[in-house]
């Protein structure tokens, strides 16, 4: 049966309709459909504070003298043979027959001071390029840096043309740290104008 052209067009309009609509709502049904979920932003976790179980810290730390009660600032440097710390007024005396040191721990920040007298371990030769050599006594004490509270030797000279009191060197750190140049103060928060 052969359908009039007037209504082969119309019905071939409505196919064309039907088609489209379909086509509309199939598309409305995908987008209706939820969306699969993020993945999650991975976690930025804290740097970590120990390594092999030794600490992790930074080039500058503060650090207590035990003896002094006083926590000063002080530059880590694996470059350093043995730790420095800034005394003033060093005298050294005998005691019952053995080498003692009176010297003043002053904290900069504060300006308390503390006297403090050690043994004498021994004394150290620094030689510079076109200077005299310089002897500097050597005397073992008690400090805490982060939670390793260790005894162990400073050399005592004038320090006050350095940035920091105190100078951590190898003698101080092996065995018990390792040093992340990146950072500062991991131990315990001491502002940069504690200096």
């Amino acid at each position: 049966m052969k359908l009039p052209q007037k209504t082969a067009s119309r019905f071939r309009l409505f196919a064309i309709i039907v088609l489209l609509n379909l086509a509309l709502f199939c598309a409305s049904q995908k987008s209706a459909q939820p969306e699969p979920a993020e993945a999650p932003a991975p976690k930025v976790s804290a740097p970590p504070k120990q390594i092999q179980g030794k600490q992790i810290i930074g080039e500058v730390e503060p650090v207590t003298i035990r003896k002094a009660g006083l926590t000063l600032p002080a530059r880590i440097d694996t470059g350093a043979t043995t730790s420095s710390l800034d005394a003033r007024d060093i005298q050294r005396f005998e005691r019952d027959g053995k080498k003692w040191v009176r010297f003043t721990l002053l904290d900069r920040r504060t300006k308390k001071e503390d006297k403090v007298e050690s043994r004498l371990t021994r004394t150290v030769e620094i030689t510079r390029h076109g200077t005299d050599p310089q002897y500097r006594p050597v005397v073992k004490l008690k400090a805490i840096l982060g939670k390793a509270e260790l005894y162990r030797e400073f050399s005592l000279t004038n320090r006050s043309a350095f940035t920091y009191p105190v100078l951590i060197g190898r003698n101080f750190l092996q065995g018990e740290f390792i040093v992340d140049v990146t950072r500062k103060n991991t131990t315990t928060p001491m502002s940069e104008g504690a200096k």
